[in-house]
């Protein structure tokens, strides 16, 4: 199948002229450029395209999905909004908005997708954008403080036949606004899905913000997700990624620290088994004074499966007094499992605190023979290692219901 053929399977017929201008814009930029592939550097792990060229017929979806979600997120079922193939189900969804949040559709927003596309965007941002139909956005007002997190579930459905679905999300946090933001990806279904999001995220001024992003799709899912993220004077972003599994998954965080006195913290944390691939790039630009960063992320491959790690930190010339830190973690459970890690500084000014580094192993032999002799058995000594091991990335989830539920994907991931 040649790119044009693929890109032309890929965009979804629009099916309203709301966003003609954008999708024009981007389609002209896309079909230009093709899908990334190895020759890209920034895919050169991970090349989606090949598989999408040589897997993906005739595709579609419904809008039904037989997925039981009572029991997804225990306590936190008025709070949360469904997604099939990338279209709001009203009918799956259960929500009582608390007081100062407001949900609209994204066509309120247009201007703001419009700006998103230019000839440096991410391809497959430009591949949502050109088949943008609809999508939703979430206003977080002025200094409200929301206790509960509001949970998006996106289930690209593959039941019936092969699936794309493009969802389009946009959160604006107003001034001094807190607020915790959930988005879950499955999957359903057992033909081959290509699950292609993009998240824009603002943080006015003194704002408080936590996104929280879980992967948790089967061996027949490839998904690729933008998120994109602007933060202002004195706001805090706060970030957690956690993948447990999907055929080819692909994560692009990037995130602008646009106001002095501003603070990113990104944790993540990927467990890959079987053929299992999972890729992580992560971008901070530090643009102004007097900003700080955190980053760590942790891996855990089994079987053949493939992890890679891809953290850039930028330092603009005029972003002194910055603190920019970031680690990369990974244990290997077998001899076939690979990483491929790559923390990067970029570092124009002169009065900065930064540090970058990796680590790639297999379990503490001392640890584990020290559970040993204790009279543990060795299946449960590793279990145990494990936990202690990821779970110094899952603690850093406040929501206590969000953070079980993570731990109890990871507990069955682990003891397969």
């Amino acid at each position: 199948m040649e790119m044009s053929d693929l890109l032309q399977r890929l965009i979804k017929a629009p099916e309203s002229d709301s966003f003609s201008t954008a999708r024009e814009a981007a389609s002209t930029i896309i079909k230009e450029r093709g899908l990334p592939s190895r020759k890209n550097e920034e895919y050169k792990y991970t090349n989606l395209s090949k598989i999408l060229e040589r897997n993906f017929g005739e595709f579609g979806g419904n809008e039904e999905s037989a997925t039981d979600l009572s029991a997804l997120i225990p306590d936190l079922s008025d709070n949360q909004l469904v997604f099939v193939n990338g279209i709001l189900s009203e009918e799956l969804s259960s929500y009582k908005l608390p007081e100062g949040i407001t949900i609209s559709t994204i066509e309120e927003s247009k201007e703001l997708v419009e700006q998103d596309v230019g000839a440096k965007s991410d391809e497959f941002l430009l591949l949502n954008t050109s088949s943008l139909n609809t999508g939703i956005t979430i206003n977080i007002a002025k200094s409200a403080l929301i206790e509960k997190p509001i949970v998006l579930i996106h289930i690209t459905d593959s039941s019936k036949n092969q699936a794309v679905a493009h969802p389009r999300v946009l959160i604006n946090g107003a001034e001094s606004a807190q607020a915790t933001i959930a988005e879950l990806f499955i999957g359903n279904g057992d033909a081959l899905s290509f699950t292609n999001a993009v998240t824009e995220i603002n943080c006015a001024a003194s704002s408080n913000l936590s996104y929280i992003k879980i992967g948790n799709e089967n061996g027949n899912q490839l998904h690729v997700g933008n998120t994109q993220v602007n933060v202002a004077e004195k706001a805090i972003f706060n970030a957690m990624t956690v993948n447990f599994g999907g055929k080819m998954v692909r994560n692009n965080l990037q995130i602008s620290l646009n106001g002095s006195h501003s603070e990113a913290n990104l944790d993540g944390l990927y467990v890959t088994d079987n053929k299992e691939h999972i890729d992580n790039h992560t971008v901070v630009d530090h643009k102004v004074p007097n900003c700080n960063s955190n980053e760590l992320y942790k891996g855990i491959m089994n079987g053949s499966s493939k992890g890679i790690f891809n953290g850039k930190i930028y330092v603009r010339q005029d972003a002194q007094v910055t603190n920019a830190f970031q680690s990369n973690k990974n244990i290997l459970l077998s001899d076939n499992a690979t990483i491929n890690t790559k923390p990067q500084l970029e570092i124009w000014a002169d009065d900065v605190k930064c540090s970058h580094g990796c680590t790639t192993g297999k379990l503490d032999k001392e640890q584990l023979f020290y559970l040993r002799a204790r009279g543990i058995g060795e299946h449960s000594a590793k279990l145990m290692l494990l936990d202690a091991y990821a779970n110094e990335v899952i603690e850093r989830i406040k929501d206590e219901n969000l953070r079980t539920y993570v731990q109890e994907i990871l507990h069955t991931k682990i003891d397969e």
